[in-house]
């Protein structure tokens, strides 16, 4: 998660007090792309048919509640890693949730896999202890690899896929907002820092690292005038706009073989745009606003819809390079809790709160019951009321050091941040606090 930078706050109003949204899109690496992670505002929804039908992972049962919004990854074996305020967490069917002992208390603000799923990073770090580089050994045990400089409040982490000696990451001082990109060469033991030259103040994440070409990163810089998509051929040390937004780019995507790209706004008439080569250029094929972006084999581009209201798509899916969406699910269509054969506590937590939940996300017109409240508090105050449009950043302070028990949460950037964090890699992302406005 990353404290705050100059953007946009989003409020809803689910059982923790948000509207309900989808954030960032996973798939299992190396596979056909029949499972799909979806994490949204309340939870992560899975759908083992390619997005036919879906299932609910809650909150609880992960271990996190109220305004996180977890970084995740998937490995090859199709387990799912959630990174949360203290520590992180894995399952592979939603029903049996493991715990890293290792990572016990930290606080995980980005995770990531080589393109492979077979090996998995993570970043830590909060105000009141250093930022660190850990990665998952072959043993299943985590390592420490290295620190970030003091002071500094790392917020994406990248790896090249033709040399997974190389990372990368960005982050900035803590109370600042110019975002600074890091590299290594040594696996995260060193990194070596690149001054910020740009005109516009504002956090950096991590897009793409080239396929082929370790030393060329596409990068999302988010500032109070817009945003941009940046390349750097140098590691790091120069950085050039490709292409410019006045609103938030909360959707990213690429293409395996890194040939094609694709970078999506919040607004419809900002839309979804394209590249063919490899990054270079970019035009607009869509009028679609996103909320993020994930490429998966078989041609097909899935995107995390910008509904305004209740009963809207939550998921969008292109089979035309991102010319076309169509709606292929809303969170009315959720079937229920993931189905375990036995009774655990993960399970047990779901199923307790799946009720009120379903009665959140769907419209009032489905015939939906209206939620439960507290004592004090009227029907009509638990009425869910759409965010604003996401589309462009305000104001607020990223890396501000606040004392909430680590959770400085990223205003409007927030999401962004963490979306954007996942929503890097093979295209999932728009922010994350657990990440990256989302990895």
């Amino acid at each position: 998660m990353m404290a705050l930078a100059p953007l946009c706050i989003t409020r809803g109003a689910i059982a923790n007090g948000r509207f309900p949204q989808a954030q960032i899109i996973e798939t299992v690496p190396g596979s056909a792309g029949e499972t799909v992670f979806l994490r949204t505002t309340f939870g992560i929804l899975v759908s083992r048919d390619a997005g036919k039908s879906w299932r609910w992972i809650c909150e609880r049962a992960l271990g996190y509640e109220g305004t996180w919004d977890p970084p995740i990854a998937v490995m090859r074996d199709g387990r799912l890693w959630v990174g949360l305020e203290g520590g992180l967490v894995s399952t592979l069917d939603g029903c049996v949730v493991e715990r890293a002992p290792e990572l016990e208390g930290e606080t995980i603000a980005d995770l990531t896999t080589d393109p492979h799923g077979e090996m998995l990073w993570a970043i830590t770090g909060s105000p009141e202890k250093r930022n660190a580089i850990w990665r998952r050994e072959p043993t299943g045990a985590w390592r420490r690899m290295g620190f970030a400089p003091e002071n500094v409040h790392l917020m994406t982490i990248e790896v090249a896929p033709s040399r997974t000696s190389r990372l990368y990451v960005t982050g900035q001082p803590y109370g600042e907002v110019r975002g600074q990109v890091f590299h290594s060469d040594d696996g995260g033991k060193t990194l070596h820092a690149h001054a910020n030259a740009l005109s516009e103040s504002g956090p950096l994440f991590i897009a793409a690292v080239d396929p082929s070409e370790p030393s060329r990163v596409l990068l999302r810089h988010l500032h109070a005038a817009g945003s941009a998509l940046l390349v750097t051929s140098d590691a790091g040390k120069t950085l050039s706009p490709v292409l410019e937004m006045k609103s938030a780019m909360f959707g990213f995507a690429k293409s395996t073989d890194g040939r094609t790209y694709w970078a999506g706004s919040g607004l419809p008439e900002h839309g979804i745009y394209r590249s063919t080569d490899r990054g270079k250029h970019f035009e607009r094929v869509s009028e679609h606003g996103v909320l993020c972006l994930h490429e998966a084999p078989g041609n097909r581009l899935f995107v995390c819809e910008n509904g305004f209201k209740l009963g809207a798509p939550a998921v969008g899916l292109s089979t035309d390079e991102g010319s076309t969406v169509r709606a292929i699910a809303s969170f009315g269509d959720v079937e229920g809790p993931v189905a375990c054969a036995a009774e655990g506590a993960a399970a047990s937590l779901c199923a307790d709160a799946w009720p009120e939940t379903r009665a959140l996300v769907l419209p009032r017109e489905a015939g939906a019951p209206k939620p439960v409240v507290e004592a004090g508090v009227s029907n009509d105050a638990g009425t869910q009321a759409p965010p604003p449009r996401k589309s462009a950043c305000g104001c607020s302070t990223i890396g501000e050091r606040r004392e909430t028990g680590g959770r400085w949460w990223l205003v409007g950037l927030v999401p962004l941040a963490q979306w954007m964090r996942r929503s890097r890699r093979s295209g999932s992302a728009g922010p994350h606090p657990g990440q990256r406005c989302t990895r």
